[in-house]
């Protein structure tokens, strides 16, 4: 009797999807995720449910940047409507947005009014093909206030999914929502058949009693006439829990029999079955595991529950090929003809990306004689590799930290370079930021534990590890864009910026570094200050003009005279622009004497030097730009340099 029950409901299952109607059975599976190194969209497929493999070779299918109002995607689902298109909801929100310089705060909108990784919106999206798609943006805080919620003050709208509402014969979302920083809870909505646009109101779908805690990321599925809720509760931790309903929208039973066996706090639980089974699998997403990571859990009841392990831990039977680090997962099903095409078009899609197509700030290139590549590094902590600076291939992720360091588990990563001194390594100089450390507050602005350090490999795509020292500068300092350079008295420096937010003038300063590059040697030394600019300038609160407070980005590099000069940047009003100053004495004490106007045009700066494989020196910049949405991106740019003289000439006549 109870295996015709569950064959009963398997079988109505299979007739809801698709899998027993016409000549193309379902052979495959898809999964969407996300990952934090780069706000983006991916996708694996696997042709037994068991071992997973990328496509794109991990890289995204779609840039978050292209997409989202934020600049990034987080929580992406996949559904397969009853009309066989594919349904791709998202988060729009970039939890990174400051780190990859899409925004100058923490988060879009004040984080004590609004809550941490606030947003206001989705992405939706439809595809008859995986490859093709319709998209858009969904902002719910222009949706009208009603009972309970006051839409103009929505916190966040996160981790939506896509079903089919068999009663009403409509596509459903449901999502993570709340007012303010208020209780999260799950609410649900109507969209229309083009994916499109709400059909009406949002409505609550379930709630903590009380809302005493949060409860996020709702899962649903159908097995049989029972609808099988996942979701997570912040009661005490949070830990996926499970319900159901004989309706799709409620009102859930809630139970006790869900149990993973995982005892770390995890979420973004998402259920689907094995083909040709009755066998249901729970993946959910271990975020406090480093690294992170997808734990799985088997059922045939949904009273009973097997934990399986981890993708590509001992004993367990998930593994993956190429990719990491994947975050927020779902999973759907897919024809072999529909796999083969898919994996036909990303091995065939161009892998290499246009200059001018790559979104980075603070780009810095190692010209590598071993290997004759271009490597370019930044902001974001992602490097891109190229052998001709016109397309480049990557992003790919190449630094590793310790546990306990001071930076933390995902500091901010600004400004990287990369520099080679002959002992055969090489040196990632970066400025990291652990956001949960406090150092001071001046006028109202929280300074964070920020500071520029040097990592090291063995090879230009890393690992790249810390080593030696703990710390290179001050704790109580927040200090950033550290560079290398070694001065006449045959001594290694770094030369970095004392930030203007704690010392309202901002600085360029040295220190000396160990022979070997794993610690500094004394204390730092004041190059010059912010004000000693003279084309640098802003209005201060009276509105009278005067110097800019920012320091960015030096640069040190020898003219073809021996002159020693120093790139660096600043703001004219509200324009990023670049200067550039030279040593009297030809050494980094100098004195230093700036040169009266920019050195490149507005909207261009934090640059640096290198030197083609040709021969010809070039300057790597980035350009703040506006895109097709009016938001400002900043795009790597290339310019042709002349050192041969007593100054840097920057050739104009290269394409903007």
């Amino acid at each position: 009797m109870y295996r015709q029950i569950i064959l009963t409901f398997l079988l109505a299952l299979l007739s809801w999807t698709g899998w027993a109607q016409g000549t193309q059975p379902f052979t495959s599976y898809l999964m969407v995720y996300h990952k934090d190194q780069d706000h983006g969209l991916h996708m694996a497929v696997s042709d037994d449910g068991y071992t997973w493999t990328a496509l794109n070779n991990d890289r995204p299918v779609i840039g978050g940047d292209t997409i989202a109002e934020q600049h990034g995607i987080r929580d992406p689902h996949i559904f397969r409507g009853p009309d066989g298109a594919f349904y791709l909801s998202m988060t729009d929100l970039h939890v990174f947005g400051r780190r990859d310089g899409y925004r100058t705060t923490e988060w879009e909108r004040d984080g004590k009014r609004y809550g941490w990784g606030n947003n206001r919106g989705l992405v939706l999206m439809k595809s008859n093909d995986l490859i093709n798609w319709t998209r858009t943006n969904i902002d719910f805080s222009r949706l009208p206030a009603q009972e309970g919620m006051n839409w103009q003050e929505v916190g966040c709208v996160w981790a939506p999914e896509t079903v089919y509402d068999e009663e009403s014969k409509q596509l459903m979302i449901h999502f993570t929502t709340r007012e303010g920083n208020g209780k999260n809870i799950i609410c649900y909505a109507y969209v229309n058949s083009d994916f499109n646009a709400l059909t009406g109101q949002p409505q609550l779908l379930a709630e903590a009693p009380g809302r005493a805690y949060n409860i996020i990321d709702s899962d649903i599925i159908r097995v049989g006439d029972t609808y099988h809720l996942f979701y997570v509760s912040h009661e005490g931790g949070a830990t996926p829990k499970h319900a159901t309903s004989k309706k799709l929208t409620g009102p859930y039973t809630f139970d006790d029999y869900y149990s993973d066996g995982e005892r770390q706090g995890h979420e973004a639980p998402n259920c689907w079955q094995r083909l040709g089974t009755d066998t249901y699998v729970v993946m959910f997403d271990n975020f406090r595991r480093r690294p992170m990571n997808f734990g799985f859990v088997e059922t045939k009841d949904f009273v009973n529950y097997k934990p399986i392990g981890y993708f590509d831990a001992p004993g367990c039977p998930m593994k993956r090929t190429n990719f990491s680090e994947q975050k927020h997962g779902a999973v759907t099903y897919l024809t072999a003809e529909e796999a083969r095409r898919l994996r036909r078009h990303w091995r065939n899609a161009r892998k290499d990306v246009p200059i001018d197509s790559i979104r980075l700030s603070d780009p810095a290139v190692l010209a590598d004689p071993k290997t004759n590549i271009y490597y370019m590094t930044g902001t974001g902590g992602q490097m891109w590799r190229s052998r001709d600076l016109k397309l480049w291939e990557g992003p790919f992720r190449v630094t590793d930290f310790k546990a306990g360091s001071w930076m933390g588990p995902r500091p901010m990563i600004w400004a990287a370079e990369l520099h080679q001194t002959g002992d055969g390594y090489y040196y990632y100089f970066a400025t990291f930021t652990n956001q949960a450390v406090k150092i001071d507050t001046v006028k109202g602005n929280v300074i964070e534990r920020r500071a520029s350090q040097v990592l090291r490999a063995d090879n230009p795509m890393g690992p790249y590890r810390a080593f030696g020292d703990e710390t290179y500068l001050p704790a109580d300092r927040p200090t950033l864009d550290g560079t290398f350079w070694q001065d006449t008295d045959g001594k290694p420096y770094m030369v970095f910026c004392g930030e203007w937010l704690q010392n309202w003038n901002g600085t360029i300063e040295k220190i000396e570094l160990k022979p070997d590059l794993s610690g500094t040697v004394g204390e730092p030394k004041v190059l010059f200050r912010a004000s000693d600019s003279p084309w640098s300038r802003e209005k201060d609160e009276q509105g009278n003009v005067t110097w800019n407070k920012v320091t960015d980005g030096p640069w040190l590099f020898r003219t073809g005279t021996g002159r020693l000069g120093m790139l660096w940047t600043s703001w004219i009003y509200d324009v990023y622009t670049q200067g550039v100053a030279y040593s009297a004495s030809g050494t980094l004490d100098g004195p230093w004497i700036q040169e009266p106007e920019p050195i490149t045009p507005p909207g261009f700066g934090h640059s640096m030097l290198f030197q083609r494989f040709d021969g010809q020196w070039m300057m790597s910049v980035h350009h703040h730009s506006r895109d097709a949405l009016g938001r400002t991106v900043r795009i790597p740019h290339f310019f042709e340099v002349d050192l041969s003289g007593d100054k840097l000439v920057v050739k104009m006549t290269d394409e903007r």
